[in-house]
């Protein structure tokens, strides 16, 4: 008679089949291969992937693999070409508040939960560079987060020790690339000179590989107008700035050299119309060129690096607009009217894909072309949902601050 208890004397124990993880990969190795299985995730939404994370240990890892992560971007870039996601940056016009949202075309805006602090009075978006969309304030880019929509996740930039000296600098130029070699995501901050100035501008780099800033060699003078690059094609980053010659001053491309860490010269398309704006079409860096007159005719330029610049082709939209707000890297244009209309044209139809409306600040508007990604990089935490009770109270206490410092009664309890 076997005794109580024992099972009939077989022992218990980790056998080979009495665990979760043995059989899912028994069953995932017996119907699917590593590559099938590799080859399939990586062509699925960063939401699924995300869920699919709880169905075994060996997804969970992959998931997570460089290699994995590489994949899955590029799918997500090439798919983009076909149907794009974009993500606006507005101002509400009663609240002032910064507003992110995520439109993909036919469905609905749909607002996100922002990671930038709603109570800095102005916000620029640089990128997306690898899924990483960088926000910071102006003029001095003091403030800079780097945040993954797709995940959910940010991270606050420490601050830079480097400071604008008065007199000398006019403003900081903040730009995004990507070392695909080092797989490291890097924040470039430009201090521009005044006109015309002696000084080489101060340039230095943020690395999330080492979380540090470093001051970047730079003997050239040039001159930004614009807070942020103008462009960004393959994780580098372009400025159109003006430098000074012998002849005086002149319109410059500059490029920076990933590998090299260094900025470098390339040819200029020169003034050819009365507005120029320079966009990533087909991973490639070109310039639309275009006035306001009455046939809303935009011209198309391409830059090669044997060539230079070329004309791809010239357009004509079927509508009136006022300013051009990007280009999708499928060739669609981004464009609104005087009554904040945003449209997007396809270029070779010359016909209306989409057009919606937002209810923001004139002149508030940004919209930027966007892949979500898998990369992630140390200290990035959950972005928080805003408690709408919180973002009154934040309200009411700025308020009764302002009132205090201007002398004016407030509900302010000092003790």
């Amino acid at each position: 008679m076997a005794p109580k208890g024992k099972g009939n004397g077989k022992k218990k124990g980790k056998g080979k089949g009495n665990s979760k993880e043995t059989k899912c990969k028994a069953n995932s190795d017996l119907y699917f291969p590593k590559e099938v299985v590799f080859n399939i995730l990586s062509r699925l939404p960063v939401k699924t992937l995300l869920q699919f994370r709880c169905v075994c240990k060996q997804w969970n890892k992959l998931i997570y693999k460089p290699d994995f992560i590489a994949a899955h971007f590029r799918r997500s870039s090439s798919l983009q070409r076909s149907g794009s996601s974009l993500i606006i940056g507005s101002r509400h016009q009663e609240s002032n508040n910064h507003v992110l949202s995520l439109y993909n075309p036919p469905d609905s805006l749909v607002e996100l939960d922002s990671p930038f602090p709603c109570f800095f009075p102005n916000m620029y978006i640089v990128g997306p560079t690898n899924g990483i969309v960088c926000l910071f304030n102006p003029p001095w880019g003091e403030l800079i987060t780097l945040w993954n929509p797709a995940m959910k996740q940010y991270k606050m930039v420490q601050l830079s020790e480097s400071l604008p000296i008065q007199g000398l600098h006019s403003l900081a130029s903040v730009g995004v690339a990507f070392n695909y070699q080092q797989n490291d995501l890097l924040v470039l901050r430009i201090f521009c000179v005044e006109l015309l100035s002696p000084v080489p501008n101060h340039i230095e780099m943020y690395s999330t590989k080492s979380g540090r800033w470093k001051k970047l060699k730079n003997e050239m003078v040039f001159y930004i107008l614009e807070f942020i690059c103008n462009a960004i094609v393959k994780g580098v980053p372009y400025w159109l700035v003006c430098m000074p010659d012998k002849f005086g001053v002149r319109a410059v491309l500059m490029r920076f050299d990933v590998g090299k860490t260094e900025f470098e010269k390339l040819p200029s398309i020169g003034r050819r119309r009365q507005h120029q704006f320079l966009v990533d079409l087909e991973d490639s860096l070109c310039m639309l060129d275009w006035d306001h007159k009455d046939d809303c005719r935009i011209d198309v330029w391409v830059l090669d690096d044997v060539d230079g610049w070329s004309m791809k082709y010239s357009v004509g939209t079927s509508f009136r607009f006022d300013q051009i707000l990007g280009c999708l890297r499928n060739g669609d244009i981004i464009a609104k009217n005087d009554k904040g209309v945003v449209f997007l044209c396809d270029p070779i139809t010359m016909s209306v894909k989409e057009k919606f409306s937002l209810d923001s600040k004139e002149g508030s508007c940004v919209v930027v072309d966007y892949s979500e990604s898998l990369f992630l990089f140390g200290g990035m935490l959950p972005v928080k949902k805003q408690d709408v009770q919180d973002k009154v109270a934040r309200k009411k206490l700025t308020r009764a601050c302002l009132k205090f410092l201007t002398g004016q009664p407030s509900e302010i309890v000092l003790p």
